[in-house]
């Protein structure tokens, strides 16, 4: 009972630990959970996914995750958690380089610089006005660009800032599954094993979904004192826990209501 006592208050001390860390750190999110910049290319099909990922290793110094972003595989999505416009530049050169193409980083920052400068449609300016329009680009963003280049609404390479993911979020899923089979499973310790706890066959489910409780935040606090990266992986790791640990103390409990039962007999 010592023993358990002082894991209970170590435990304690690791999650107040990792509510600090959390607070001022917040969590450790993987490349596609955490703030990251997505870039989306229009290669249309003959490329090699394997040859962008290299060009994105080469250029990008931040881990980059690097897929192809529609069904048919015509675009592909390079995404890390910073994203220079050199990055991007080297990028795009070693792209047209290997397939013949003539992306710009100009062609990325178009739509944000019409948008910035309230500009909503080319097609009903005069002459005049898109001449005044090309100049004003290029003295305040250093990007010069054609009347037709203006005029044209493809995007063949976009950009997009993604926000993190709240941890809540990837959880909030599992949570009222994983609440209720921990309720019902405290409801049958309570009927089950009355007879094995006696007067403290109430405060066994209690403690149940105390530990129970109590281990999860556990390992999130350690997640979050490692700096381990948080993933798709995280509800899985809990849930599993959350299980083995429900089928661990039921296990040991019948055992020990069988031993009880077979002293009785004698």
């Amino acid at each position: 009972m010592e023993k358990r006592r002082v894991l209970y208050i170590l435990m304690i001390i690791a999650i107040l630990v990792g509510i600090f860390m959390v607070w001022k750190k917040d969590f450790n999110f993987d490349t596609l959970y955490a703030n990251h910049k997505r870039v989306e290319i229009s290669i249309k099909s003959g490329y090699e996914l394997k040859d962008i990922k290299q060009f994105a290793k080469e250029t990008i110094k931040e881990k980059t995750v690097v897929r192809p972003s529609t069904l048919f595989e015509t675009s592909v999505v390079v995404e890390a958690k910073n994203i220079s416009d050199d990055e991007i530049s080297n990028l795009l050169a070693k792209i047209n380089e290997k397939y013949n193409t003539d992306y710009e980083i100009k062609d990325l920052k178009k739509s944000s610089i019409l948008d910035e400068m309230e500009i909503e449609s080319i097609s009903e300016k005069s002459d005049e006005e898109i001449a005044t329009l090309i100049s004003q680009i290029k003295e305040k963003y250093g990007y010069e660009y054609t009347r037709e280049e203006l005029e044209d609404t493809s995007l063949p390479v976009k950009e997009a800032d993604i926000p993190k993911t709240n941890v809540f979020d990837l959880l909030k899923g599992f949570i009222t599954p994983m609440a209720i089979s921990g309720v019902i499973v405290a409801i049958y310790f309570g009927i089950r094993y009355k007879k094995l706890f006696e007067k403290a066959w109430i405060i066994k489910p209690v403690k149940l979904i105390f530990e129970l409780v109590l281990n999860q935040l556990f390992i999130l606090s350690v997640i979050a004192i490692a700096r381990i990266p948080v993933s798709y992986y995280i509800p899985s790791l809990l849930i599993t826990i959350w299980l083995l640990q429900l089928l661990s103390e039921t296990f040991k409990s019948e055992l020990e209501l069988r031993k009880l039962e077979t002293k009785k007999e004698k």
